[in-house]
């Protein structure tokens, strides 16, 4: 099938950027405005070992160069990390990676440098997690080509946000859980709907 669509490399870890560029060029081909990619892979690191972090960061690195020179254009990459200290370290990948993600590079402002620090947004947690469904159940519908009972939808992002907010002293964040959950309550959603 793959060479009636004239594919004939596998994805592997030489040609996975490529994979993702020509993906990208796709999905604008086909319509879409762009790409937005969410990475959690740091979130384990303390059980890695040093060349698979070594390897992780590399990666991210990567990423960082080819959005920094175009070679992804109209992406947008969300990296999730434990904490700044995910950055520390001797080796030269460290250094490269804080200087690419500093906020403010050679006195301007660094475009790639962003950083977003989610465990001080100053927000309301239940207001806040309610916004966060409302905006993946517009994601949701769109992905699996269907549309929620307004009703329904929202007393369903309520009581999501309110049972995962509960769990916030548990080993795992409330947003994840939350974000879990929420997908899992559409997922009902829509399998009620369509019966």
């Amino acid at each position: 099938m793959l060479k009636e669509f004239h594919i004939f490399e596998k994805l592997d870890k030489s040609t996975a950027f490529k994979f993702l560029r020509d993906t990208n060029v796709w999905i604008q081909q086909i319509g879409y405005n762009g790409l937005i990619i969410l990475m959690d892979e740091a979130e384990q690191t303390s059980s890695m070992s040093s060349k698979q972090r070594e390897t992780l960061l590399n990666n991210l690195r990567e990423i960082v160069d080819a959005c920094t020179k175009g070679t992804l254009k109209k992406t947008m990459i969300f990296y999730a990390v434990p904490d700044i200290n995910f950055l520390e370290g001797r080796t030269a990948i460290y250094e490269a990676l804080n200087q690419r993600l500093r906020t403010v590079f050679e006195g301007k402002m660094n475009h790639s440098g962003v950083k977003i620090d989610l465990e001080n947004v100053q927000i309301d947690p239940i207001f806040f997690l309610n916004e966060v469904g409302d905006k993946l159940a517009k994601i949701y519908e769109l992905g699996y080509n269907t549309s929620f009972d307004m009703q329904n939808l929202h007393e369903t992002i309520q009581e999501v946000a309110k049972d995962s907010y509960e769990e916030k002293y548990g080993g795992i964040s409330y947003k994840r859980v939350f974000v879990q959950n929420a997908v899992d309550a559409f997922h009902k959603l829509r399998a009620n709907q369509s019966q």
